[in-house]
């Protein structure tokens, strides 16, 4: 890709007649050959991200609808990100993370704690834990709430649990476009 650095491109970007116009944040520009459509059909898994990304602006555009998701969305806007459609896109793109589950704490008695750290792109907006038995049956479930600090939450139990052994705890963590990131893991 050539450099061009004179009066004459100064400005220009996109394509013009075969050629694309480059500009770059230091002020350059650089020229190149447009690319040409591929001859070979796209793949299943190229066709299943394009349709990601089309249901990915939908979003976007839906937020741009919605005045209290529109603000929401637009506190997440800095240098990287300029508007609340980007930030709507890109959190709707990107499921939460499950970054640490302790269940130290929980040893089957009401009031027991278990805490989970998850983060996202934007914001988690929920965050449940199911505790079920070795066979199956369910134990208790329900939300952890949130600590003010946005990414530690904290599920307390209600319910008696007298044996532990083999007990599978389920962590599923979801953002405002409904991603969800599940984990378990057994006592």
């Amino acid at each position: 890709m050539a450099k061009a650095t004179n009066a004459l491109t100064q400005g220009l970007s996109g394509k013009v007649l075969g050629l694309v116009f480059r500009r770059h944040a230091n002020g350059s520009v650089s020229v190149g050959d447009a690319p040409r459509p591929s001859s070979k059909p796209p793949t299943e898994g190229a066709l299943a991200q394009r349709q990601r990304f089309q249901q990915a602006a939908f979003y976007g555009r839906a937020v741009q609808q919605d005045p209290a998701l529109k603000a929401a969305y637009e506190t997440g806007v800095d240098v990287n990100t300029n508007s609340s459609y980007v930030v709507a896109v890109a959190d709707y793109l990107a499921a939460p993370s499950i970054r640490h589950v302790d269940f130290n704490a929980y040893n089957g008695k009401p009031g027991d704690v278990i805490t989970v750290q998850a983060t996202d792109n934007f914001a988690v907006a929920e965050v449940r834990v199911r505790i079920q038995n070795p066979d199956g049956t369910l134990v208790e479930e329900g939300p952890a709430l949130p600590d003010p600090d946005g990414f530690t939450f904290r599920f307390t139990a209600s319910v008696s649990n007298s044996s532990l052994d083999g007990d599978k705890i389920t962590v599923i963590a979801a953002d405002r476009p409904g991603n969800q990131t599940m984990q378990e893991d057994k006592l």
